[in-house]
Order: structure tokens, then C-alpha cells, then sequence
């Protein structure tokens, strides 16, 4: 049975004081270390033979970690030129195994195993018997296993992972695709039992209200005792210089329970956006009795102040318009072949981001761990995520469709209160049944309304490639029916000109445009790069390079060929983001990429490096003139003057910092290629408020 309680009458107190909760009884036990270990190229488990899981493995691997980093698998025989190659390659179950001793304190609790990221399916077998299987991809797998565990005693728990597809989402999706991130098999993260009470919070989602300077908390509560608990939850929201506390009393009559809560926070709670980051900690402590018996439990999530809505043209995040500046993150790491799961390699990642001038990234058919949402939390960076899906038949397989179902409304329970995720596309230039992607679509929107979604980013499908699907709240393409929006398609066969923008291209449109992989302006390798490659993959394909420059006696040239086409690459991205930057209603764009994409063909489309690292091409000084909250921006006719023409130019400014500029003093000068002065003067005075396509003069 299901039972839905509201609290809306409670006693409401301001409070310096600390929080007041005991200290949560040690309920964890780490389980990183030394497993015994097995591959299964055969597939016992569902062959005619012994099943593996039936006797002792016989070798070992430390976890966390893949059977890429242990070189278990087999030597790739394989040169691979559109993608980089894996040294060691495993594909298929694996098994692994360890004898634990249960703590005697855990009896009566509710046991769960914990893997916090892992790829794809892994089933758990307590003994002999198989007891658990979860096949989610985005999130991690928590088991179940409180009925086969026996506290106080040893109990030999193996589990399998099997990495081969279990649905039909293409081999091309990001999320276990070997042309991207690698199809690994292992755990990553965290690797842990946790037993918690019969009577728990198994739910807390945190949805802020902005206008009244409230946030609604929704819980999920699970009662596993057969009969009636009571007791009160006790709310506590931290800051900077925050505090505010509040209980609620409680009755859970059924299995589980939904309780809503509305919490005033006050006049002076501030908000999040990508300037002033501002994040608050919502603590949760469920006291509880069930016949005389007494539980606790505690629960705790971050969250921001912040609503995302669809304007007329622009994105607008708590009130104000915003202009997305973002890259692509294809699950590009050339090292590891997996994402990382600690805060320390997303801080450096979006650390440059930074430098750069972006504020948004788009995880290309994946959605990235919790570190990710952690960091871009704290540093005000606007995230979309996607379904592990980029396919040509969505709607023709049942089984993909219910995992798609399952996926979404996991990703919302685990990452839904990061106010850093702003943007949800169900995949990557999906086609096939549209009604079938509306369902879902519009069933997300439902369960969860602190994003904005849509239903595909971009699509190459006849009849929904020009404009935006009925129930899209934004909208990522490269050309509506009017004409393209981005430089790929116009560069090449026109005049050049910095007199241009994209407005015909998106007049009439219903929602908020943002432009689809923008520049993929092809770099030549950098062939002091390969010595990079000292991990999990090697790179094949800039050793072809080198191979067949040598051959032809030119591997001299490879540096200056690298800068040449670098450096029209740069100046091509500069016009293109500033041709978006021109075009009033313009919510934005994502380049493909701001670093090289050595997978799907080895598109080596960046300003810096698969590392993440300069190849001295522009510096992010430089970038940030025509990359950044705001940005002078000059229309003129073409490239070329000679000495009887006028040259004229038309300034204008991009504002989308968090405030108006006043009292703004616009200074020109025209200078030759060693700097000299040719000519200078002001523009008049003025003040330059928040949104683009002001004129400032000429």
C-alpha cells in the first residue's frame, strides 16, 4: 500500500544553534580492496556447465578499478584508425567474490551493497543463490540483501558483471560506447555494504520556489516493520551564515509513505546562478518507534535556490535571461577509458572551462557521475544531460523502452536536486517513433519540473529536423526550416562577412534555440601528443599519421601544419560564437568541441588537446574576448579593403553578466598587424543592460 502524507501547519524556528542529531551509528563498511576474480568468456552462468559463482574464484583484482587497468582480457590485435585502442580488451561476464563478516550490530536493519558506478549488469548472489540484478547505466546499483544475510556470521557474496549491450541503444551512445569511453568492465567508486533501519528515508528530493523564498521537500519513506511507526522528522538547512531548523511529527501506517513539506526560508536566502553559486545542505533525521522499539535515520542532500523557464527567446533562469557558452563532453578520456568519480579531476576540468569563458557543458548521450554535479554546483555551471540513447529506432524494441523509463526516473531520484542540472535531451539525434519519445518525454516533464527538456538534441529525420517538437521547452539544432544557424553550411559558400547574424534562421520559432555542435573545424594531429597515451589506450591513429608522414618525407612539417590549420580553426570558432552572440533571441551554443574528440572517426575539432591541455593555438585570455559574459562585438562588410574604400563598422555589445553596465565609456581603435594606431575615438556614454544586439555606435 501507498499513503501520502502533508505537513503544512509545524512550529518554524531560526536558529544559530548547531544541529542538534546525534551522530549517525557507523552503518558502513568499505569494501574497496583485494576481491578474487574471474573471467567468463564462455558464459557459464548460462551454459550447461558449472556456474562460476558455485566455487572460489581463483584470481584476484583490487577494487575499485577495470580489467583494463590489470591487463586482463586479451592483447588488442586491432589498429584502429577512426578511434583509439584499447591495449587490453574484455568483453563479457566477470566474476568476483569475497567472504564478509556481517556485524552482529546489524541485525534487524535493512542490508544493502553498494557499487557506484559500474557498467552495465551486475547481479549479486549471497551463497549459491542469485539474489539481486540491476542494469542501470547512469547511476549507481544499490542491492538489496537483507533476507539472505545473516548478522554476526561470514557470508561469501560474488557478483557479476556483464558489460555486453543489454539493450538496444546503438553502439555509438556515449555511455558504453568503445569509440568513446571505453565498454569497461569493473566498479568505480565507491564499493560498500550499508545497513539502515527497517523504518528509513529512501527519497528526498528538494524542489525551490523562488517567489515566495520557499522550498517544497518531497520524501519517500519505507517501512518495513508490517506495522505503524511514529516519530517526527527534523529538518535542518545550512549556508554561509545560515541556519534554519524545523520538525514535523510523522505517522507511517504503510510500506511507503510520501510526505510533502513546505519550509519559508526567510527574506534573505540567495540565490544560484553561475556568478554567485550559492548552495545550502537540507539535513533530514527520522526519529521513529514501532512497538516500544526505537529507529533512526538520516538523510542529506545540497541544493540552490534556482528556477530554469523558457522564455520567448532566451533561457531564463530565476528571472533573468542567460546565454549558454558550452562544449560537448563526448566522454572523452584518453588515459582511463572511464569518467572519473572524483571531485578533483571534474574541478580541473571545468576549472579550464572557466578560463576559457564557457558556463555550460552538454554530456553527449550520458549522464556524468555525482562528482560532476558536485563540482558544477559549486562553480555555477549549467549542465544537460542525456539518456544513454543514440539510436535510428526508438520505439521498436520494448524492452529498451521500459530500461529508457526506469533510467530517467533513477536519474531523477540520484541527481535531480543539483541545481547545476539545468538541461535534459532524451539523446543524440534520436529518429524513429516520435510518439513513442513524446510519452517519455512528457512523462519526465510530470515527475520532475525543475529542468527544462526536449525531446531530441538535433536530428537528421525528414519532417522533425526543421523545428522543434510540440512539447519542447528548448531546443538544440544546427538548421530550422529557415536556414542554418550555424557557420558549417554557410562559411563555405558565401562572401566572408562580420555584418551577418542567424536571425532569419529562427524567426517564428516557439522556444528557446541553442546551436548543435557548432565548429568541428578539423585540427591536424599533434603528434607530440602520443607520448601522452601512457594508460589504458594508445593512439593508433596519430601513429598512422607519423607513419605516413615519415614515408613521404614531411613529419618536419607536421608542427607547422599543426599551427596553420589551428589557427584558421580559432579564427572560424571566433566568428562563428560571435555571430551568435549578434543574434537577438539567441539562447546559446555547444561547440564541438573545445577539445579533440579522438573517438567516432578521430575528429581532432579542438582549441586544446583530448588532455585538456594547450597546443598553443590561442591562450584563454584571448578566447575570453570573444567568449565571455560580455563581449564587444563590431559589424562590418568583409575581410578585404583596399586604399580608395570607406571602412565603416557598427559596435555593439553582448550584457549577460549578472547586472546592468552603467555608465559605460566604449573606446575604438584601428590598428595595423604590429600594433600601430591608425585611427581611435569614444562612442557616446551609456549604460548596456543584460541581453545582446545593443548598439553602442559606430
Amino acid at each position: 500500500m501507498k499513503h501520502k502524507i502533508k505537513h503544512y501547519m509545524a512550529a518554524l524556528l531560526l536558529t544559530s544553534m548547531v544541529w542538534s542529531g546525534h551522530a549517525q551509528e557507523k552503518n558502513e563498511m568499505d569494501l574497496s580492496g583485494e576481491w578474487a576474480f574471474q573471467t567468463d568468456v564462455m558464459d557459464f552462468r548460462r551454459g550447461s556447465l558449472d556456474v562460476r559463482y558455485c566455487h572460489r574464484l581463483q584470481e584476484s583484482i583490487v577494487l575499485p578499478g577495470i580489467t583494463d587497468d590489470y591487463k586482463i582480457g586479451y592483447k588488442s590485435p586491432y589498429r584502429h584508425l577512426d578511434r583509439l585502442t584499447r591495449v587490453y580488451e574484455y568483453m563479457g561476464p566477470a566474476w568476483y567474490q569475497r567472504e564478509i563478516e556481517i556485524p552482529a550490530a546489524w541485525k534487524g536493519k535493512r542490508i544493502f551493497l553498494y557499487f557506484e558506478r559500474t557498467h552495465w549488469l551486475s547481479s549479486v548472489y549471497v551463497g549459491k543463490e542469485e539474489v539481486s540484478k540491476i542494469d542501470y547505466i547512469s547511476i549507481p546499483h544499490n542491492h538489496e540483501l537483507t533476507q539472505w544475510l545473516h548478522p554476526g556470521k561470514k557470508e561469501l557474496i560474488t557478483f557479476c558483471i556483464d558489460n555486453r549491450y543489454q539493450y538496444d541503444t546503438h553502439k555509438w551512445d556515449h555511455a558504453h560506447s568503445e569509440f568513446t569511453q571505453i565498454n569497461w568492465n569493473g566498479v568505480l567508486g565507491e564499493i560498500k555494504l550499508v545497513a539502515v533501519d527497517p523504518v528509513y528515508v529512501d527519497d528526498m528530493q528538494v524542489y525551490p520556489d523562488i517567489k515566495n523564498k520557499s522550498i517544497k521537500v518531497k520524501m519517500t519513506v519505507r517501512n518495513c516493520t508490517e506495522h505503524t511507526a511514529s516519530g517526527k522528522i527534523s529538518f535542518h538547512v545550512t549556508g554561509k551564515d545560515y541556519r534554519l531548523q524545523k520538525e514535523v511529527p510523522v505517522t507511517v501506517t504503510d510500506s511507503i509513505t510520501y510526505i510533502e513539506e513546505e519550509m519559508f526560508l526567510g527574506k534573505d536566502i540567495h540565490l544560484w546562478n553561475e556568478f554567485h553559486p550559492n548552495l545550502y545542505t537540507l539535513d533530514c533525521k527520522l526519529t521513529s518507534s514501532v512497538d516500544g522499539q526505537s529507529y533512526a535515520h538520516e538523510k542529506s542532500t545540497t541544493f540552490g535556490m534556482r528556477e530554469v523557464e523558457a522564455g520567448e527567446d532566451h533561457i531564463i533562469l530565476n528571472g533573468e535571461p542567460i546565454h549558454l557558452r558550452g562544449t560537448v563532453e563526448n566522454a572523452v578520456f584518453p588515459k582511463t577509458g572511464y569518467a572519473p568519480v572524483d571531485d578533483a579531476s571534474w574541478e580541473r576540468v571545468l576549472r579550464i572551462l572557466k578560463e576559457y569563458g564557457m558556463n555550460h557543458m552538454r554530456f553527449h548521450s550520458w549522464c556524468p557521475p555525482e562528482a560532476a554535479f558536485n563540482v558544477a554546483d559549486r562553480m555555477g555551471f549549467y549542465i544537460q544531460v542525456e539518456l544513454p540513447l543514440w539510436t535510428l529506432n526508438v520505439g521498436e524494441d520494448k524492452g529498451t523502452v521500459d530500461f529508457l523509463y526506469n533510467e530517467a526516473a533513477h536519474i531523477m531520484k540520484e541527481y535531480g536536486n543539483h541545481p547545476s542540472f539545468c538541461f535534459w535531451s532524451l539523446g543524440n539525434e534520436l529518429q524513429g517513433d516520435f510518439s513513442v519519445m513524446d510519452k517519455l518525454l512528457t512523462t519526465i516533464k510530470q515527475q520532475d519540473s525543475r529542468h527544462l527538456y526536449m525531446t531530441t538534441t538535433f536530428t537528421f529525420e525528414p519532417g522533425h529536423g526543421s523545428w522543434p517538437e510540440p512539447n519542447d521547452d528548448f531546443w538544440v539544432t544546427q538548421w530550422t526550416k529557415n536556414g542554418w544557424v550555424r557557420g558549417q553550411g554557410i562559411f563555405d559558400d558565401q562572401p566572408v562577412s562580420f555584418n551577418k547574424d542567424f536571425s532569419s534562421a529562427i524567426e517564428g520559432l516557439p522556444v528557446p534555440l541553442i546551436t548543435h555542435e557548432i565548429g568541428q573545424y578539423s585540427v591536424f594531429p599533434n603528434l607530440k601528443e602520443i607520448d601522452k597515451y601512457t594508460g589504458n589506450l594508445i593512439p593508433l591513429n596519430f601513429k598512422a599519421v607519423a607513419a605516413d608522414l615519415k614515408k613521404k618525407g614531411r613529419l618536419h612539417l607536421a608542427e607547422s601544419n599543426l599551427m596553420a590549420s589551428g589557427k584558421l580553426a580559432t579564427i572560424l570558432y571566433k566568428e562563428e560564437i560571435e555571430r551568435a552572440l549578434k543574434t537577438p533571441g539567441f539562447s546559446g551554443f555547444q561547440l564541438l568541441d573545445l577539445h579533440d574528440f579522438p573517438g567516432q572517426g578521430t575528429a581532432l575539432v579542438g582549441i586544446i588537446d583530448a588532455f585538456w591541455e594547450s597546443k598553443g593555438l590561442i591562450t584563454p585570455e584571448e578566447f575570453r574576448n570573444f567568449c565571455s559574459p560580455v563581449v564587444p562585438l563590431a559589424r562590418f562588410d568583409k575581410a578585404t579593403y583596399v586604399n580608395n574604400e570607406t571602412f565603416k563598422a557598427q559596435f555593439e555589445a553582448a550584457n549577460f553578466s549578472d547586472k546592468v553596465l552603467s555608465d559605460i565609456q566604449p573606446e575604438w581603435r584601428l590598428c595595423d598587424s604590429k600594433g600601430t594606431v591608425i585611427a581611435q575615438g569614444n562612442l557616446d556614454k551609456q549604460e548596456i543592460p543584460v541581453g545582446n544586439a545593443f548598439n553602442l555606435g559606430s
